[in-house]
């Protein structure tokens, strides 16, 4: 019987610690989440629905993004990082996972303005936003369109064009994804947890998370 309920025990300590960590990991629990259960500056209290700001089970507006739920934006105007020391080719505007973040990190599109609403998705709820429906430009979450001085998105990751930079397995370099090739914003940031601050995806603590690619 005390063998039952130590090993009873040891199964609800370790279910304990792994509710925990999803928990911890949860898109919910992040600022990420806009509904009305957010917990971060931006949220609506017109729904509870946590993964619509930026996907759809059904009728996906666009590809920037799985079952894409956001208005595509308009990728004209922006600009681009360009250095004289880099030899890797950035793209002349920004695409893929980068374009959906930039949806609403550019501070242009509403985070309201959805391909399908909540619930029947045919239904406009009537919007209402604490701090306004789209990222202020005084918010350290705002990109705005010059991205000149952020690290370099939509570029060909090629250690041909330099082999300064750590060699691409599996399409990651060092567990980082690498998407279609090029570095994106989801290369180094997780949009779903944000465990290490900043949605990193690992820590940075002596510059780990910069020389998973960069070889220095």
């Amino acid at each position: 019987m005390k063998k039952a309920l130590t090993i009873g025990l040891v199964i609800l300590l370790a279910l304990g610690a792994v509710y925990a960590l999803y928990a911890a990991d949860n898109v919910a629990n992040t600022k990420h989440n806009l509904s009305s259960t957010g917990s971060g500056s931006y949220k609506t209290s017109s729904t509870t629905e946590t993964c619509i700001f930026c996907h759809t089970p059904h009728g996906a507006t666009q590809s920037t993004g799985p079952l894409w739920n956001r208005t595509a934006i308009n990728t004209s105007g922006y600009t681009m990082y360009n250095s004289s020391t880099m030899n890797m080719t950035v793209d002349g505007t920004p695409g893929g996972v980068s374009a959906a973040c930039l949806s609403c990190h550019d501070g242009v599109v509403a985070f309201d303005s959805l391909a399908n609403y909540p619930g029947s998705g045919s239904t406009n709820p009537g919007w209402n936003w604490a701090n306004g429906n789209k990222i202020a430009n005084t918010s350290t979450a705002y990109m705005g369109k010059d991205l000149s001085n952020d690290h370099p998105i939509s570029v060909t990751y090629s250690t041909t064009a330099d082999a300064a930079f750590n060699a691409i397995a599996n399409n990651k370099v060092g567990g980082l994804p690498i998407y279609s090739g090029k570095v994106e914003c989801g290369s180094c940031h997780n949009p779903h947890e944000s465990t290490l601050g900043t949605f990193l995806r690992s820590t940075n603590d002596g510059s780990a998370l910069c020389l998973k690619c960069h070889k220095k």
